[in-house]
């Protein structure tokens, strides 16, 4: 019924589900990410994460996640913590493209993370790339670009003075 009155209401146009984003559209889009504000914040967010990692991961000759001790979950949480603050600097910065301009330094830094790792393993430490290490850095891509987003949406309510 929503679609009829869509339809009705707008016959040259297709119904909203059926149009193709036009060149024009995607190159606004891309426009409106502030890459300024991208490599600052995903810069934020490195600075805490890599250190972070590097010294999980070589925690007394092999990484903390394997100590019998619950230490991995302190680097975790520094990690989101960077993560977080990274996604409220460019959501305190500017409004207005606060979730994109998030999800994009989240995105950049879990590549630089991932290339990191990847180069890691293979060059220095001669080991194969394991399922379970690809399937927990899916997740934890997944997680670490939640956590840009969220952080972005939070920068923008504090700015908002809502927060």
């Amino acid at each position: 019924m929503a679609t009829e009155r869509l339809e009705r209401s707008s016959p040259n146009k297709a119904p909203f589900h059926r149009r193709r984003l036009s060149r024009q559209k995607l190159t606004a889009w891309r426009r409106r990410l502030s890459w300024t504000e991208v490599v600052i914040s995903a810069a934020l967010m490195s600075v805490v994460a890599m250190p972070t990692m590097a010294v999980e991961e070589d925690w007394h000759g092999h990484p903390m996640i394997d100590e019998p001790t619950h230490l991995w979950i302190i680097a975790a949480l520094l990690v989101v913590a960077g993560f977080l603050f990274g996604g409220a600097v460019a959501g305190y910065r500017r409004p207005s493209a606060a979730l994109g301009d998030g999800v994009a330094a989240a995105s950049l830094t879990v590549g630089l993370l991932l290339a990191a790792d990847v180069a890691r393993r293979v060059l220095i430490a001669h080991n194969g790339l394991p399922g379970a290490v690809v399937h927990l850095w899916c997740l934890g891509a997944v997680g670490a670009v939640f956590c840009g987003a969220l952080g972005a949406v939070l920068g923008r309510l504090v700015r908002a003075g809502k927060g």
